[in-house]
């Protein structure tokens, strides 16, 4: 199995349709344990779908936007498993004001940015003190190289996103 006696944290499972479930869901099946996160009351709606897996796996508190989670991240993570070998960033939010790229005031392009893109960055911060030689953070975006319609300020935090990755690797 590819991945054999790995330790991984998968963030973003909210629904069994997510990429952040599946990709969970495939690193059991090639013999990783997992370890879930969510935060807030988001946290009954991970537990009940982080029992769609082959395994349940623990789903640990984490809100990105709180220096407190961050903090507590290793801690919380070390509660399940003795290190991680690998990260999955999948997390992704913006509120409705962020998607009228003209209107948007700074709170709402702000939230877009510190969840969508700084997180990436927070996080593997926060990871790094269980993180084993070797391990890796993965991120999962969409397309930033264009405009889309709609899309507005998530798309300029995609773009950071893909920038904040450039500048972490």
């Amino acid at each position: 199995m590819l991945l054999e006696g790995k330790k991984l944290l998968v963030t973003g499972v909210l629904m069994d349709s997510s990429i952040a479930f599946h990709v969970a869901r495939l690193a059991q099946e090639q013999g990783a344990e997992v370890v879930l996160t969510s935060f807030g009351r988001m946290m009954k709606i991970t537990s009940a779908i982080a029992r769609r897996l082959p395994t349940t796996p623990p789903v640990i508190e984490l809100d990105v936007t709180s220096e407190e989670d961050l903090a507590a991240l290793p801690d919380r993570v070390l509660e399940h498993v003795p290190h991680l070998d690998g990260v999955v960033h999948s997390i992704g939010f913006a509120p409705q004001g962020a998607f009228d790229f003209m209107t948007a005031g700074w709170h709402d392009v702000s939230t877009a940015l510190q969840v969508s893109a700084y997180s990436l960055a927070s996080l593997t911060r926060a990871a790094l003190p269980v993180m084993g030689p070797g391990s890796s953070v993965v991120g999962l975006t969409f397309d930033a190289r264009f405009a889309w319609p709609v899309y507005d300020w998530m798309g300029v935090a995609k773009a950071a996103f893909e920038s904040t990755s450039r500048y972490l690797a």
